[in-house]
């Protein structure tokens, strides 16, 4: 096959986005445009200084590239120290924070814009860093490690929307004391990894241990046999429900029949955590037609519900940002190979106000066990337990408001989504 002969070239792309922009908008327009328009200023001029340009910037974005990744980095960093210094004069409330992303890779060149993999990834990378903060690729690291007083820390392996193969990511430490030193696990994202693989494994090991206890096979008026207390036995203890035939052969309405008789018990089994939302939730919209297994969610049907506030996610993929008040919940329960049902954790998503947990668009996750205990919550009690909730959803991207959305083929069609149900 014949390619066409479009001209290409090996850049560093640099890609920066106002944190909060919608939030910022939502208060006050005309100040906002007024301090995006001095801040692309300053960015414009700070990559000219540094042998850049930029190439595109609608709305809150910029992109820029360079030809040296060492000037990109200098450049990035001194983005950050000029906006710091800027933001410090304005109330909290105002100030206009970016993130920063730069990546190393062959682009396309077409018109004066730039197209290819190496834009996409710095774009899609630009979530991962913190407000005010700097991350680059693994390509840009390998080229700049030694090469300006900076430190960095190693936050793993990323996987990016619409790339094949996971990209390895580092903060850049601009603090003198970090110059020279390469962290390993140290910040926030590395321990959010970590502890999500620990909550993974806890969760894991609760599961089958309670599967291998509480489902093995059972008489009617059988009780199970007793058993010494469990590190986790205040967690979880799955309620079986009953039994089905040929559980590898249940279709969407055997699933929606096994729902409909269990939905109350859980509600109910869910209400002991005395939180607000657990008892209802399903009171709320459903967004699904039938619960659908999940492959994120341990295999389970899950369904999704969504309060009046958070009515825009019926929207799905065009759903935007969701406002404060928001709250997503997904029961969910399991079939086992043995045709038990089982109930399954209820996860709680809540659109908190600016600044509660920025890392994660404000998104507060809470996970309610089927017995009604609580396993985590963000910014409270066993917070760590949910970090690794944050770290699935910053995979979703902030265009998306770090959402996943049900599969096409399982939702539910409304005449007018934005409209609440009578």
């Amino acid at each position: 096959m014949a390619h066409e002969n479009i001209p290409r070239r090996l850049v560093a792309i640099l890609a920066a986005d106002v944190v909060g922009y919608s939030r910022l908008m939502g208060e006050d327009e005309e100040e906002t445009l007024k301090t995006l328009r001095a801040y692309r200023e300053v960015i414009n001029g700070l990559v000219g200084e540094h042998d850049g340009r930029v190439f595109a910037g609608a709305g809150d974005s910029v992109m820029a590239e360079f030809p040296s990744p060492v000037q990109a980095v200098r450049c990035a960093v001194r983005i950050q120290e000029e906006l710091e210094r800027r933001n410090a004069g304005l109330p909290e409330g105002r100030r206009m924070q970016f993130r920063i992303a730069i990546n190393l890779g062959d682009v396309m060149v077409e018109e004066g814009n730039l197209f290819g993999d190496a834009v996409n990834i710095a774009a899609r990378l630009q979530s991962l860093a913190s407000p005010g903060g700097i991350c680059i690729s693994d390509s840009i690291y390998q080229q700049i490690r030694n090469k300006l007083p900076l430190g960095y820390e190693h936050l793993g392996e990323h996987s990016v929307k619409n790339i094949a193969e996971p990209v390895v990511v580092y903060r850049v430490l601009t603090a003198p004391e970090a110059a020279g030193k390469l962290l390993a696990g140290k910040g926030p994202r590395a321990r959010s990894r970590r502890r999500a693989t620990v909550a993974a494994i806890m969760v894991l090991g609760v599961v089958v241990a309670g599967i291998a206890v509480w489902l093995r096979p059972w008489m009617p008026g059988m009780e199970p046999e007793s058993e010494e207390p469990s590190a986790f036995s205040q967690v979880v203890r799955p309620t079986r429900h009953f039994r089905v035939e040929r559980p590898a052969e249940l279709a969407g309405a055997d699933a929606l029949t096994i729902y409909d008789r269990i939905r109350d018990k859980m509600v109910a089994s869910y209400g002991r955590s005395n939180d607000a939302f657990s008892t209802v939730y399903h009171t709320w919209r459903r967004y699904n037609a039938a619960p659908y297994l999940s492959a994120t969610h341990g295999k389970r049907y899950v369904n999704n519900y969504a309060n009046d506030a958070a009515r825009a996610y019926g929207r799905f993929e065009k759903a935007g940002t969701l406002p404060v008040g928001s709250v997503l919940a997904k029961d969910s329960f399991e079939v086992t190979d043995r045709g038990d049902v089982v109930t399954g954790p209820l996860t709680l998503m809540e659109k908190m106000p600016a600044g509660f947990n920025p890392e994660g668009r404000d998104w507060r996750y809470t996970m309610i066990m089927p017995d009604g205990a609580l396993f985590g919550t963000t910014n409270g009690e066993s917070s760590e337990r949910v970090e690794f909730c944050v770290e699935c959803h910053i995979a979703a991207g902030a265009e998306r408001d770090h959402l996943f959305f049900i599969p096409e083929q399982h939702r539910t069609r409304f005449l007018n989504p934005q409209k609440s149900p009578d």
